[in-house]
């Protein structure tokens, strides 16, 4: 497969990815919005249903609590009288005008009094008789807590005109005076609250104890909510909404509970939303989307197709010019056009051309080279031999004249030959930047005593260091420059006889190497000099105490920055040179433990 079809499969397959993706997305997205908002709008008339209904029954409610609140009218139920005649001039003057006046402004159907008093009975006042004691509205109302109570839906006589009526206890002035008031409401009057909200949508409005008061859907209307499959749902619950299939139909199910006072505590509002509406307005959105999608991807077809045989064709005028090149000939080079990275390729090829050719031509001389330089190979070799005759001369030269000084009887100088042979001897030994610390130590005796041989009694020595020390690894020739500088700086100068002390000490896992004169001591100027030059990187330069840097680098560069030297002392008195070291990487135990000369 050609890479042309590679690359266009690619990108497809990409952009059908992404297009999919991104469109699934803002589908599902949309859909989501859309189902919400429907079902936001849904809440918000099922609520205003629910206030408006509330409302209404308030303002029946209020109607009874006016005759509650009123004295006088509690008076005049409560008051015996002497004849018909006086009950009746009450009755017209004072009770039968204000009971007219809230059945025609209150949209009350029917006002009905009930009292205990034998001597003011009409039309709308009614005596409590036993029949009326007994039965089920008047105990609810008279053990009712609550201020009152609306009953069950019934049918008037003769109309059979259906309507609720709201029962309350008219006990203000006396608290056990039995009279009840009783209003009679048209349920067409709630029904009509609700066909204002309810456009496209069944309601269900019921009380408490689940009796539907209001069904919008006269065909399917139940009487309870517990006829429905989801009414237990809806009476265990304060407030929801959930999908239900009904009629072979989907829902959406809204209910609210009324909560704004005792009376009305617990009576539901129920919403059926069709999802159809739903569903339309989701298919428009996904006709929309597949045919976004459809224009996309067609666009992204073209698009994909002319970039990638724009860009293979030069890609395969290059391939053409590899398979010359790999037929030897060198003459091969492309036509560069743009900045991109076929173009930049393109550049490197025919770099790449010019660079072969130039390598052939250097192979050649680097042939010739090469056989030169193996030649001149073998001449540093034999000068290498040569020169590893002249050290084991001088070596056994020295030994020769110390023998001769021991056959004549100068021990004196012979010892001073041996010890010098001695240091030869280990200055030429082969191997790594580190050796035994009892070796250099070792080295350093013979040093010093060479040193005292030239000065005589003008200082003396120790060397105290524990066994257990002696085979840890230090830099070659380590401690020789700092006792050269004790000797050079503080020793050679003094008048009076000195001393050097060698010791070790350890502190955790580093070996403290503590080399101590009592010479003439450093000053604090040339001291923080010294320091300075300690803790520098500069190259070495020369100087008096180039001796230190070295060894200063040496330590750094082999065990880390926190190993080195540390330097102090005080004018005419002492100088106390520290060098610290790690502890690990032991060798065999030497002999020698401990070196004194006096």
């Amino acid at each position: 497969m050609k890479i042309r079809t590679k690359l266009i499969l690619a990108n497809l397959f990409i952009v059908l990815f992404l297009l999919g993706s991104v469109t699934f997305a803002l589908t599902k997205r949309s859909s989501d919005l859309v189902h919400e908002h429907i079902v936001q709008n849904a809440t918000l008339s099922l609520s205003q249903i629910g206030q408006n209904l509330d409302n209404r029954l308030a303002s029946y409610e209020d109607v009874a609590n006016t005759l509650f609140l009123n004295p006088s009218l509690n008076i005049i139920l409560d008051s015996r009288y002497a004849d018909q005649l006086e009950a009746y001039e009450v009755y017209s003057e004072q009770f039968q005008p204000f009971l007219s006046a809230i059945q025609s402004t209150r949209d009350v159907m029917k006002v009905d009094v009930f009292t205990d008093n034998p001597s003011f009975f009409f039309s709308n006042v009614q005596l409590i008789d036993d029949e009326i004691r007994s039965s089920a509205w008047y105990k609810e109302v008279m053990s009712n807590n609550t201020g009152g109570y609306w009953t069950h839906p019934y049918l008037t006589f003769p109309k059979k005109e259906p309507v609720i009526s709201f029962r309350k206890r008219l006990n203000n002035v006396n608290r056990d005076s039995p009279s009840v008031v009783s209003l009679e409401v048209r349920l067409k009057n709630l029904a009509q609250l609700v066909d204002l909200e309810s456009k496209n949508k069944r309601v269900i409005f019921a009380l408490s104890d689940g009796t539907v008061l209001i069904d919008s859907d006269k065909e399917n209307a139940v009487e309870n909510i517990s006829q429905l499959s989801f009414g237990s749902e809806v009476m265990n619950g304060t407030d929801g909404s959930f999908d239900r299939m009904m009629n072979k139909e989907s829902y959406q199910i809204l209910y609210q509970t009324l909560n704004s006072r005792n009376i009305v505590k617990g009576m539901k509002v129920i919403a059926f939303v069709p999802t159809q509406e739903l569903s339309a307005k989701l298919q428009q959105l996904r006709s929309l989307a597949v045919l976004l999608f459809a224009v996309a991807l067609a666009a992204s077809v073209l698009l994909i197709s002319i970039m990638s045989v724009s860009l293979t064709r030069r890609l395969s005028d290059l391939a053409m010019k590899m398979k010359r090149l790999n037929r030897d000939k060198f003459d091969s080079f492309v036509e560069v056009k743009g900045s991109d990275e076929v173009a930049q390729l393109g550049e490197m090829f025919n770099l790449m051309v010019r660079r072969l050719r130039e390598l052939i031509g250097e192979v050649y001389q680097s042939e010739l080279d090469r056989r030169e330089n193996a030649l001149r190979t073998k001449e540093v070799e034999l000068y290498a031999l040569q020169t590893q005759i002249n050290p084991h001369f001088l070596f056994n030269t020295l030994n020769m004249i110390r023998g001769k000084l021991l056959i004549a009887g100068d021990r004196e100088n012979a010892k001073v030959i041996g010890l010098l042979a001695k240091s030869f001897r280990m200055m030429l030994k082969k191997g790594g930047p580190t050796i035994r610390l009892s070796e250099e130590l070792d080295f350093i005796s013979s040093y010093l005593q060479i040193q005292q041989y030239r000065f005589g009694d003008k200082f003396t020595y120790e060397i105290d260091v524990a066994e257990e020390e002696m085979d840890v690894l230090v830099p070659k020739l380590c401690i020789q420059p700092i006792v050269e500088n004790a000797i050079s700086h503080g020793i050679e100068l003094s008048p009076n006889p000195s001393h050097i002390r060698i010791s070790g000490q350890r502190r955790g896992d580093e070996l403290l190497l503590i080399i101590k004169d009592n010479g003439l001591g450093i000053s604090s100027e040339r001291l923080a000099e010294i320091q300075k030059r300690l803790n520098s990187d500069d190259s070495l330069v020369g100087d008096a105490h180039i001796g230190l840097q070295n060894v200063q680098h040496r330590l750094r560069h082999l065990f880390g920055d926190r190993y080195g030297l540390e330097i102090s002392s005080e004018v005419g008195a002492w100088t106390i040179v520290t060098m610290s070291i790690p502890r690990d990487g032991q060798g065999e135990k030497p002999d020698v433990q401990r070196v004194d000369r006096g």
